[in-house]
């Protein structure tokens, strides 16, 4: 999946939100700005909702977690959908509400905690799916309950795979391949 945040994909994202909320966030434009303070905003003029803004200097980092950016594009929908319902700007208690409804934690600011949180996540994941590529279609392993399986199939990807293993009298099984890998042998 493309780590670069383009126009079409925030407005995708915004698009979602409208299908739960019946406004029309995904209409308005979208701007980038170079600003490292600022990670986005959503803007009102003459008393009509005008736009969003979303920095380059994130959303064009590829190492910047997807959720954190979708979590963000949801905080600016939120001060549009609180603007559109309530008529209010802010980070007061009618947005938090509007959070409440996308989701997402009423919290004013980014964190680099929580950026980091997904970013060790993201890599432990791949650590641990590079780790059960030994596994394929033909692999013998042991089960603790029902014994000696070959595994016929994997399906899924990542670290969140399933292997179909077929048991002794054609028993089969579908498994997480991170549980065979902890919990079984190979034969």
């Amino acid at each position: 999946m493309d780590k670069i945040w383009s126009e079409e994909r925030i407005r995708n994202v915004m698009k979602e939100l409208d299908k739960k909320t019946g406004l029309k966030g995904a209409m308005l434009p979208i701007i980038f700005t170079k600003s490292r303070g600022t990670i986005g905003y959503f803007s009102v003029v003459g008393g009509k909702s005008n736009r969003f803004a979303f920095s380059d200097y994130y959303y064009q980092d590829p190492d910047w977690p997807e959720e954190m950016a979708i979590e963000m594009i949801k905080h600016e929908y939120a001060h549009y959908m609180d603007y559109e319902t309530y008529g209010k700007a802010g980070h007061g208690p009618t947005w938090k509400i509007c959070c409440g409804k996308l989701g997402i934690a009423p919290l004013r600011l980014y964190s680099e905690n929580g950026a980091n949180y997904y970013i060790n996540k993201h890599k432990l994941n791949e650590a641990k799916s590079e780790k059960l590529d030994r596994y394929d279609s033909g692999v013998c392993i042991e089960h603790p309950k029902y014994g000696k399986g070959v595994i016929k199939e994997i399906v899924g990807a990542g670290a969140k795979r399933l292997a179909k293993v077929e048991f002794a009298e054609a028993v089969e099984k579908l498994l997480s391949l991170s549980w065979i890998d902890e919990k079984c042998k190979t034969c």
